[in-house]
């Protein structure tokens, strides 16, 4: 096949498809890059030879075998090829998307012996542009073959409308750009968590003092806390035996150890870092709700109750020798009066509003009834900024529409989309797309945690905690730091790295403890002596840039 319907640029130019993006010197193929004006005299130059039109659509962000196979085959079932792509602005594959800007993309497909036009769409989809360009062969992934997206069955139609067919290359080989991308940053991510996050402190103010600055800052902020409350049972037991009338474990507890749970280790770990907080929490009369409140109250936390008739939720894990053997969950449902979302609104003005906004789904029914997003909208003008978790399959991420942070763990995300496989920055995508988000900040157990802010792109943070005990309660310790870190000024990023920091002290720690401002920076310190002692004993590398030692950018 010929590189295009016209060699030269002169005949280009005279057949008016003077590209785009001429510049005084250029290299030939920048003569295929054509807009959407010459659509009509070329179809119709190329009706009058007799020449089939073969069409392609997508972002084409990073080419790669897939799409090579993918465009040299649809080139061999046309006398033309033109490609179409998506232009940054409705490029929707999550933050950091697409890799490289729209006239790069079109650059790079033009290079491309067996293409001939190359053409950016003004439009979020092809259907528009297919009636334009009316090809004889619309070319399709091998994916699309058994893809009921409503998009592309818009552009089949008006493909065979207007007298075309629709043909999905093979699927020997099928790859992703998104996958690709999935597959770097994973690559990334396994190598030392020292490096990551030296890579971060190099790009980011990441030292004791400013990190210091940023939690004193948001000492005072007043927050309100929206969750269900629970109490946390550590029932520790002798050595297991199997139960003589069955074959199953036989436990005896020794004692137990209480914690707050739920809303109020929230409410407490703000508290702690020196945060006015307010928890507006479902509160019942039996023993368990009443000490509640009176411990709460010592702790310098004011209630708002939500009256109910039910105790105290109580989550019991069973331990032998450290190690957690069995957990029950409360069998505690709330169902709450469909004027509840208007009261707390009430509430929140009576008050004079909230720097920020904490809610915390636990998913025992508090938040049925859409209660959050009503609760979002009718009070937002009141509030600064809103964060959102949710913990356990019964919590509801989707209804914190309009919060501003949302930090899920990897496997809520994917259950709240029912997606298992899906590459995590499409998930991160469409939550974003849902709840209309800021910013995502998913966290995955060893692996850290991903930071998605749709301004400022992806960042990785790795884990913190390097000897785990107890990770229940490291993502309510995470939430909170992040928290009092974005009031005080800080980006996402120390934001990130502070409630990294936070967790990884609740990690090391049996049961839910209150993590304080002074015990962050303590191990933020602790952190930037170790790395500084890391990087002195690393030999020098052959080719430096002289980056700042570790004890500049985390001190």
């Amino acid at each position: 096949m010929g590189s295009g319907l016209f060699k030269f640029p002169i005949a280009a130019c005279r057949a008016g498809f003077w590209p785009k993006y001429h510049q005084t010197v250029q290299p030939e193929y920048t003569n295929k890059l054509i807009d959407r004006a010459a659509l009509p005299r070329l179809r119709a130059s190329l009706r009058q030879q007799g020449l089939t039109l073969a069409h392609c659509h997508g972002c084409f962000d990073i080419v790669h075998p897939g799409h090579i196979r993918h465009l040299r085959e649809a080139a061999t079932l046309a006398d033309r090829l033109i490609l179409t792509i998506t232009p940054d602005r409705h490029v929707n594959k999550g933050p950091g998307r697409p890799v490289f800007d729209e006239g790069l993309r079109a650059d790079n497909l033009a290079a491309l012996s067996f293409v001939d036009w190359v053409l950016i769409n003004d439009q979020p989809t092809a259907t528009a542009l297919l009636e334009a360009v009316a090809p004889d062969v619309y070319v399709k992934g091998a994916e699309y073959a058994h893809n009921n997206d409503p998009r592309f069955e818009q552009e089949r139609e008006v493909v065979e409308r207007c007298g075309g067919r629709v043909v999905f290359s093979g699927d020997d080989v099928v790859h992703s750009s998104t996958a690709l991308v999935e597959a770097l940053r994973s690559m990334s991510e396994q190598a030392s968590p020292e490096s990551g996050l030296m890579a971060l402190a190099h790009l980011h103010d990441l030292r004791t003092a400013t990190l210091n600055d940023i939690l004193r800052r948001a000492a005072g902020k007043r927050v309100l806390v929206l969750s269900e409350s629970i109490m946390d049972v550590y029932a520790h037991c002798r050595t297991p035996e199997v139960a003589q009338e069955h074959p199953m474990l036989s436990l005896c507890p020794d004692r137990e150890d209480h914690f707050d749970g739920g809303g109020a280790i929230i409410a407490r770990h703000l508290a702690a870092m020196g945060l006015d907080v307010t928890l507006c929490t479902p509160i019942g009369t039996d023993p368990d709700s009443l000490a509640f409140i009176k411990r709460l109250d010592g702790s310098g936390i004011r209630i708002e109750p939500l009256p109910c008739d039910l105790p105290l939720p109580r989550k019991v894990r069973y331990l032998v020798d450290g190690e957690k053997m069995m957990k029950i969950d409360s069998s505690t449902r709330y169902t709450l009066d469909e004027s509840t979302a208007d009261s707390i609104v009430a509430r929140i003005r009576s008050s004079g509003g909230y720097d920020a906004m904490v809610i915390a789904d636990f998913g025992l029914g508090l938040f049925a009834n859409t209660l959050a997003s009503r609760v979002i909208t009718g009070a937002r003008d009141q509030l600064g900024m809103i964060l959102g978790d949710v913990s356990g399959r019964r919590a509801q991420l989707g209804e914190m529409r309009g919060a501003d942070v949302l930090c899920p763990c990897e496997v809520e995300l994917r259950q709240m989309l029912n997606a298992e496989s899906e590459p995590l920055s499409a998930l991160v995508s469409r939550a974003i797309e849902i709840t209309g988000a800021k910013a995502l900040c998913v966290t995955r157990a060893a692996d850290g945690m991903q930071i998605y802010d749709q301004q400022h792109g992806v960042h990785t943070m790795p884990a913190l905690c390097r000897h785990p005990v107890d990770v229940l309660g490291c993502g309510d310790a995470l939430l909170t730091a992040m928290t009092a870190a974005l009031l005080g000024g800080g980006n996402q990023v120390q934001a990130g790295y502070l409630g990294s920091l936070a967790a990884a002290i609740e990690g090391e720690t049996r049961g839910n403890l209150p993590v304080s401002s002074r015990a962050i920076i303590e191990r933020a310190q602790q952190l930037a002596a170790q790395l500084a002692l890391g990087h002195a004993a690393q030999p020098s590398p052959v080719i430096s840039a002289e980056p700042k030692p570790a004890q500049e950018v985390l001190r």
